[in-house]
C-alpha cells in the first residue's frame, strides 16, 4: 500500500529540499525525480518547486501540496500499522453478546483478563435473552455469544465449556427447612422474563415434579431477583454462579428440595459460515482456558 509514485517523489523532495537526497531515499535517479515532479506540475497547471543550480524551494502551491502529501503518507503508515494490528488480533473492535447469567457472572471476568492482554481492542458487549443472543450471532451482529444450554447444530457452532448448577433459593427464614411440594406450590416463584434459558429450565423441572405454581413474579435482572428473595418476596431458581456474595453474607439460602437436580451447560456460540477474527478467537480461547475446568474438583473461573 503506497502513495502514487509522483507524490512519493514530491514528498521526498519536500522532506530533503534536494533532488539528490530525494533520489537516494527512493533508490531512483535524479532525472526520474525531476520527471515525476514535472508531471505533477503539468497536471496541476502550476509550479510546485523553484529550481536553481544550488537550491530547491517550494512555491506557495508546492508548500500546500507538500503539507497534504506528507500528512497522507503518515496516515497511510498509521493505517498500515492499524490493519496489521487488527489482522493480528491486537487492535480493532470485538462485538460479543451473552445471556443473563453468563453475561453477568462469567463474561466480565474474561473481559478483565482480555483487556490486560489486549488493551487496544475495543469491546462492544450486549446482554440479551439466550434466544436474542443466538439471533445476534446468526445475523453477524456479534462474533461470539455466550448462553445457557446446548446449541442445536444449525448454522451456529456451539461449544459447551462449563456445567452450571441451577439451585432454588429462598429468604434466610427458610434456612434448614425441607421444602415439600405443597410448600413450593404456596410460595411466589420469582423468575426472569420469557426467553430466559433459566426460566425454560424452571418450567421443565416444574413439569417433571408436577408442581402447580400459582403465584409468579417476573423481574428484569438477576440482581433484582436476588434482592426480592432476600426480602421475603418468594423463591427463585438461579445459577449457583450468581450466588457467591449472597451465600457468603447469608442474605439468601439454598433450599432443600427433594428431586431438585437441575444442571445445564454454558456454551460459547459463533457462526459457521464466517471464520472468527483473531481478536474473537483469542477471547474464545481465554474464556475456555478460564472457565473449562481441567479437573472437575477445581472451581472454574479461577484460572
Amino acid at each position: 500500500m503506497r502513495v502514487e509514485p509522483r507524490l512519493r517523489a514530491f514528498a521526498a523532495l519536500a522532506r530533503h529540499g534536494s533532488f539528490t537526497r530525494a533520489a537516494d531515499e527512493l533508490l531512483i535517479s535524479q532525472p526520474a525525480v525531476s520527471k515525476h515532479v514535472s508531471s505533477l506540475e503539468r497536471e496541476l497547471k502550476t509550479k510546485l518547486v523553484a529550481r536553481d543550480h544550488h537550491h530547491v524551494a517550494m512555491t506557495p502551491a508546492g508548500e500546500v501540496l507538500a503539507d497534504y502529501v506528507l500528512r497522507a503518507e503518515a496516515l497511510l503508515a498509521n493505517g498500515r500499522r492499524h490493519v496489521g494490528s487488527v489482522a493480528g488480533g491486537t487492535a480493532g473492535t470485538l462485538a460479543i453478546a451473552a445471556s443473563g447469567i453468563p453475561g453477568t457472572y462469567v463474561v466480565p471476568t474474561v473481559i478483565a483478563r482480555y483487556r490486560e492482554e489486549l488493551p487496544s481492542v475495543d469491546i462492544n458487549f450486549d446482554l440479551a435473552t439466550s434466544g436474542g443472543v443466538l439471533e445476534l450471532v446468526r445475523a453477524h451482529k456479534v462474533e461470539l455469544g455466550i448462553v445457557g444450554g446446548l446449541v442445536p447444530a444449525t448454522e451456529l457452532e456451539g461449544e459447551p465449556f462449563v456445567e452450571d448448577e441451577i439451585v432454588l433459593i429462598g429468604p434466610p427464614a427458610f434456612r434448614g427447612k425441607r421444602m415439600s411440594r405443597k410448600d413450593l406450590e404456596q410460595v411466589t416463584w420469582i423468575s426472569r422474563e420469557e426467553g430466559s434459558a433459566t426460566r425454560e429450565l424452571l418450567e421443565s423441572a416444574r413439569y417433571e415434579m408436577a408442581l402447580n405454581i400459582r403465584r409468579r413474579l417476573a423481574l428484569p435482572s438477576w440482581e433484582a431477583i436476588k434482592l426480592a428473595v432476600a426480602h421475603g418476596a418468594g423463591v427463585a431458581a438461579i445459577s449457583k454462579f450468581a450466588l457467591a456474595l449472597e451465600l457468603q453474607t447469608g442474605s439468601v439460602v439454598i433450599l432443600d428440595v427433594p428431586r431438585w437436580h437441575v444442571r445445564r451447560q454454558l456454551s460459547v456460540v459463533s457462526a459457521r459460515d464466517i471464520p472468527l477474527s483473531p481478536a474473537a478467537e483469542r477471547f474464545r480461547s481465554l474464556l475456555l482456558s478460564m472457565w473449562r475446568p481441567s479437573d472437575p474438583s477445581v472451581s472454574p473461573g479461577a484460572a
